[in-house]
């Protein structure tokens, strides 16, 4: 089956409580795949592990509906916030990261976050990707966030076209998400733009090990794998894939 071009239906709303929560009524209306929902403003937007998504404002928030083979959700994070690397190199010199398996840095500081979430609808699934890119929006001064974070706005000093970051992400996500379905990603461009890539990085991860009565959780990042697992190695040498953690800020 051919699959839709993504965003060649776009609803955008002046305020939602959350784009996904919208995307999830639409799929059972029977949206259409690569519809993109977007939002000005959310009441109760939310990233990963059910965190407040704040925005005051004239930031990209969207969610896109899709059809995706369960064997390749799992590296839809990283597709995604590739995606958004690939649409924010063109906007500043500053070095931007992907930090697994769903955040983008910029200089070590939060810039946008990715949600996944699956749908089963009668016999189909579906799955919605959540994207959160702080544009025009202020984090100097706030106390809202896990991690530092940062938008354009406060790198470039100038206020950006958030439709034009839209249109931007929708193309090079069009061209790598096309490649992830054929099978034709290249992880190793991709494991380049890894945040602590060859660093011993503390996790918040289920994966602890006790050693001497004491907990370790500090792994060296190897490489991202293709099943969307994070290959790393302990304090003892010993190779683990990571499937569900967070990594963060602070790396060696």
């Amino acid at each position: 089956m051919k699959k839709k071009i993504i965003g060649e239906k776009i609803y955008i709303f002046d305020e939602l409580p959350s784009t996904m929560d919208t995307s999830k009524e639409m799929i059972q209306r029977g949206i259409e795949e690569g519809t993109v929902i977007m939002a000005k403003y959310q009441t109760k937007g939310r990233g990963s592990n059910n965190r407040e998504w704040v925005s005051n404002g004239d930031d990209a928030l969207f969610s896109i509906i899709l059809d995706t083979d369960p064997s390749k959700v799992n590296l839809l994070p990283i597709i995604t916030a590739y995606s958004i690397l690939v649409t924010l190199k063109n906007q500043t010199r500053k070095k931007i990261n992907i930090k697994w398996p769903n955040d983008v840095l910029i200089d070590g500081k939060k810039i946008s976050g990715v949600l996944i979430e699956n749908l089963i609808v009668g016999k189909f699934s579906k799955t919605i990707v959540g994207v959160g890119i702080n544009i025009n929006s202020s984090h100097k001064d706030s106390k809202n966030f896990i991690y530092p974070s940062i938008s354009l706005k406060e790198i470039i000093n100038k206020k950006t076209n958030v439709l034009e970051i839209l249109e931007n992400f929708i193309k090079n996500f069009n061209v790598f998400y096309k490649k992830l379905l054929i099978e034709e990603i290249d992880l190793g461009i991709i494991n380049k733009n890894l945040y602590g890539l060859g660093k011993k990085i503390e996790f918040r991860t289920n994966y602890v090990e006790k050693q001497n009565k004491t907990i370790s959780n500090i792994y060296k990042i190897i490489s991202l794998n293709y099943d969307g697992t994070l290959k790393v190695s302990n304090l003892h040498g010993e190779y683990l894939d990571l499937s569900s953690s967070e990594i963060t800020t602070n790396s060696n």
